[in-house]
């Protein structure tokens, strides 16, 4: 499942209503759903330090600042967010997971740039690039589609006297994962319900001035 863009969670959304349980300074505690019904719906809850995000659509607990909703806040009318940042503030749910493809795309960058510091016009270095890019197809076509720990016992079990010299003792270092669904739909889920809340204290606001 590919990872949602911000069309696909508005529409999730898109009937979605905000209840405000709890609006005290940072202690706040918030609802995101449709009216009578609990489908894609999602909590809210802050507290000098923390977000706590829970619901339909997993769990996560972010760390960071006194107001966690200025740290998440968007200025504009554009729903920014920054998942590789704010994945680092995680201290609680599952941000990344293993991803096969993103990390036989790690083992071709190794070859490519393998490849690179040979010299083709040289009989030998093309004989260790034949053996490379047939070790590399090999491994491919047999870990595409993986799990996480049959891919890192054949990275383990690589030898590179029977590819052409191409070392992958320093794979760990390579980019394996990727963010999880739910983690980058948290992301847009937090920013949205901001602007709600946001919306909802302006009104609130004008109402108490008018």
């Amino acid at each position: 499942m590919s990872n949602p863009t911000l069309e696909s969670f508005l529409e999730d959304v898109t009937s979605h209503q905000l209840t405000v349980n709890l609006d005290l300074d940072a202690y706040r505690d918030i609802t995101i759903k449709k009216p009578n019904d609990v489908h894609m719906h999602y909590n809210i809850t802050t507290r000098p330090g923390f977000l706590m995000f829970t619901g339909d659509m997993g769990d996560f607990i972010f760390e960071r600042t006194n107001d966690m909703f200025g740290f998440f806040r968007s200025e504009d009318e554009k729903y920014y967010i920054n998942p590789g940042y704010w994945g680092e503030k995680v201290q609680a749910g599952e941000v990344s997971k293993f991803d096969s493809a993103i990390a036989c795309d790690s083992v071709k960058q190794y070859l490519t740039n393998y490849l690179d510091d040979l010299d083709l016009s040289d009989s030998e270095d093309r004989e260790k690039s034949k053996q490379a890019l047939e070790a590399v197809n090999d491994f491919i076509g047999g870990n595409q589609h993986s799990g996480e720990f049959d891919f890192w016992t054949e990275i383990n079990s690589w030898d590179a006297d029977d590819a052409g010299g191409l070392e992958l003792s320093d794979f760990w270092e390579a980019s394996t994962t990727a963010k999880t669904y739910h983690f980058i739909w948290a992301c847009y889920a937090i920013v949205h319900a901001i602007k709600l809340y946001d919306g909802f204290k302006a009104q609130e606001q004008s109402h108490e001035n008018g």
